[in-house]
């Protein structure tokens, strides 16, 4: 009986100890499961048609890509990580990026007033190119403008330009005084398009693609000046905020509608390589990195917004949501980590709350 009971003891032992060793090696495929169950549920119980996500951890090894749902209602075919997506307001990332880049070459300041480059607009000589990187000119948005969105009902694949928008948000009175608060405007990026186009005699377009797309040899990657089509296989983009079976609204605007603040189109693996960049470095220099990282306002609880950039917890990055299509793209320095998130569609669940559950799955609240 006693060696009975030993023998028992020393297998209790060795089953305790293989568990926990299990336990440490499979806890990134017990995380990846549940991001998977989580995403899935997105799926099953929600009008999200499909989703692509990306959770790339290199300090922890996971290089997770989740497909669900389906990238074309009416044929049944399924998501693929490979295609092109709209990534919307993510583009201000680059407009941002390019406006800094100029401030590095000196050509430009942040402290310069908008009435430097236009002062016909009003409050122009109060109005910084800071403000209009961290939104806190208190223009308004144009988007919000009522009229302006009976303009785009009625004529959906009409022709913009960047002065048209600019003067929709400036039939409507100011937000706050410049600089006194912070409130989200597609309209303070569009002047920012206009003034890099000032500057450089070049189209917004090719400056992108000269300092970001071609350095980082982003193959899929680019900026739509107008058209209703995106080039590249994609998905199909569904609803404008509000369910309606069937309304597919992939090809119905002309996306000169959003130019520098939102048009640009990437695939998952191509923004990742973005993102990591972004934060990482490399695209400016490190003095201006660091300001970029630092230099934030508190906009929500362990939320922040800077110089065309958001943070959330240690992740940086933006996210974007236009017609049908709505997208996440973060990445930390602490956590070595990139998350990209698209849902092809535009609902009132955002890829962001994917992002949030998924952070909270791998590091807890303190993410």
């Amino acid at each position: 009986m006693k060696s009975l009971s030993y023998l028992s003891a020393v297998l209790l032992f060795v089953t305790l100890l293989s568990c926990k060793k299990e336990s440490s090696a499979d806890a990134n495929q017990t995380d990846t499961v549940q991001m998977q169950l989580v995403a899935d549920s997105i799926i099953q119980y929600t009008k999200v048609p499909g989703i692509v996500a990306w959770v790339l951890d290199k300090k922890r090894g996971i290089d997770w890509v989740y497909t669900g749902g389906l990238a074309n209602i009416p044929a049944g075919t399924v998501m693929n990580s490979n295609h092109v997506f709209r990534i919307g307001s993510n583009t201000k990332t680059f407009t941002v990026t390019v406006l800094l880049q100029l401030v590095e070459e000196a050509k430009l300041s942040l402290t310069d007033p908008l009435s430097r480059y236009f002062p016909a607009y009003p409050k122009a000589s109060m109005v910084t190119v800071a403000m209009l990187c961290n939104m806190t000119s208190g223009i308004p948005d144009y988007t919000q403008n009522t009229q302006w969105m009976d303009v785009m009902d009625l004529t959906p694949a009409k022709r913009w330009n960047p002065q048209e928008l600019v003067s929709w948000a400036f039939t409507e009175n100011f937000y706050f005084e410049p600089g006194t608060a912070y409130r989200y405007s597609n309209t303070s990026t569009i002047l920012l398009g206009m003034i890099i186009e000032k500057i450089t005699g070049h189209t917004l377009e090719q400056e992108i693609r000269n300092r970001i797309v071609v350095p980082l040899q982003l193959t899929q990657t680019g900026l739509i000046t107008n058209g209703t089509s995106f080039p590249g296989p994609h998905s199909q983009g569904y609803y404008l905020g509000t369910y309606i079976a069937g309304d597919d609204q992939t090809d119905l605007y002309d996306y000169s509608y959003i130019w520098a603040a939102g048009s640009i189109y990437s695939t998952p693996r191509e923004l990742q390589k973005y993102a990591a960049a972004l934060v990482h470095g490399g695209l400016l220099s490190p003095a201006m990195q660091q300001q970029r990282l630092t230099d934030l306002r508190e906009i929500a609880p362990n939320a922040a917004y800077g110089l065309g950039i958001f943070r959330r917890g240690s992740f940086y990055g933006h996210n974007g949501t236009v017609m049908g299509f709505s997208s996440s793209m973060y990445h930390s320095n602490q956590r070595d980590c990139t998350v990209i998130i698209y849902f092809n569609c535009m609902l009132e669940i955002h890829p962001d709350y994917l992002f949030n559950r998924f952070m909270s799955i791998l590091y807890g609240p303190s993410y």
